[in-house]
């Protein structure tokens, strides 16, 4: 039995199917009557004999996992983009929590191997809450160097407005704390300016005031981080086992994988991060392209690590890769994906290792 869930913030909808796709029974729910859908369940049949699927959209679907995991209830996630690619192809286009469900459900049954089993349904308790904890943080962080950097720009107009071409000439880099101590206490001075120019100048008064509320923010949460997975074993691995993975990049990658036993083999792995290429075969034809798919987060950390893997400090064994790949006659571009693949592939051996002797001990 496959049952597919449609969440939502308030209200959920479950649509249980037999192996051939056909519905046996449905539910509508809520978060205050989970209990409910716990007897639903029950009375479908045995629990190793029903396969729960929830297109989990924006994390709405945390307190569903939570209940149906303590359980025993065998959990899988289905991407958001698989449900909506089978309504595209389906004559029958109309849209409905009931129909999401179903076709939640009829990916289990058609796009298995694409899915990935619910981490909170495979992680034990405390490295779940270690790894929400950071992605969380992680979550934060990024819209704040998003509002910095939006903030920065700004700056730099109305700084150009008051000052001219050769605003930033005394600087590097502007935005130091040695630059906006200097805009700060140039512009605090009182002088008679126009009107416009004094609104400009208030306003890049305004905007630093706010750029040094980001900065600390950030410090903040970076504070958090290092206190938070300080004792976290696979973070701490993976900073020690692989160059070029900082405290900031390990985070990233645990706070996506959550835990190395929801994947089966490196290639899984590399598939769901999207460094793995996408084949092409017809007849004698075979080709290669790059996957556009795939966790785009922990894919970025991947990137990252591969960078410094080819920096001027980098490691001598990436380099070598590296410069294998271009030898062969391979882009810069199509070498540094290989070697994304390499780290993938030495995140994946690194973090099995840890579980090994984790459970060794």
């Amino acid at each position: 039995m496959v049952v597919g869930v449609d969440v939502h913030k308030y209200c959920h909808t479950a649509v249980a199917m037999n192996p051939w796709g056909q519905v046996k029974s449905s539910l509508d729910f809520s978060n205050d009557t989970l209990d409910d859908c716990v007897d639903w369940l029950n009375r479908l049949g045995q629990k190793e004999n029903i396969i729960v699927a929830l297109e989990d959209a924006n994390g709405y679907g945390v307190h569903i996992v939570e209940k149906l995991s303590k359980h025993n209830f065998p959990l899988r996630y289905v991407p958001a983009i698989l449900t909506e690619r089978d309504r595209r192809r389906s004559t029958q286009r109309d849209k409905s929590d009931y129909l999401d469900a179903k076709r939640v459900g009829k990916v289990i049954l058609t796009k298995y191997e694409e899915t990935l089993p619910a981490k909170e349904s495979i992680a034990d308790e405390k490295e779940l809450n270690i790894a929400r904890a950071m992605n969380l943080l992680l979550s934060e962080r990024r819209d704040l160097v998003k509002q910095k950097t939006i903030v920065k720009n700004q700056l730099h107009a109305l700084l150009h407005q008051y000052y001219g071409d050769h605003y930033q000439n005394s600087f590097k880099k502007p935005f130091s704390r040695k630059g906006l101590a200097f805009y700060l206490g140039d512009l605090s001075q009182a002088r008679p300016e126009p009107s416009a120019k004094r609104i400009v100048k208030q306003g890049v008064l305004r905007r630093i005031g706010r750029l040094k509320l980001l900065e600390k923010q950030i410090v903040e949460i970076d504070g958090e981080l290092e206190k938070t997975s300080r004792h976290h074993r696979p973070v701490q691995v993976l900073q020690k086992s692989i160059h070029g993975c900082g405290m900031l990049t390990a985070c990233s990658i645990i706070a996506e994988i959550y835990t190395i036993r929801r994947f089966g083999a490196k290639a899984q792995l590399a598939k769901y991060a999207g460094v793995a290429p996408t084949a092409r075969e017809s007849g004698s034809k075979n080709k290669v392209y790059t996957n556009p798919f795939g966790n785009r987060l922990l894919n970025k950390a991947l990137h990252v690590i591969a960078l410094s893997q080819i920096a001027v400090r980098g490691d001598d064994k990436g380099k070598v890769y590296y410069q294998k790949k271009l030898s062969e006659g391979k882009t810069k571009l199509w070498a540094l994906r290989c070697l994304k693949r390499q780290m993938c592939n030495r995140v994946f051996q690194t973090l099995k290792q840890a579980e090994i002797q984790k459970e060794d001990a």
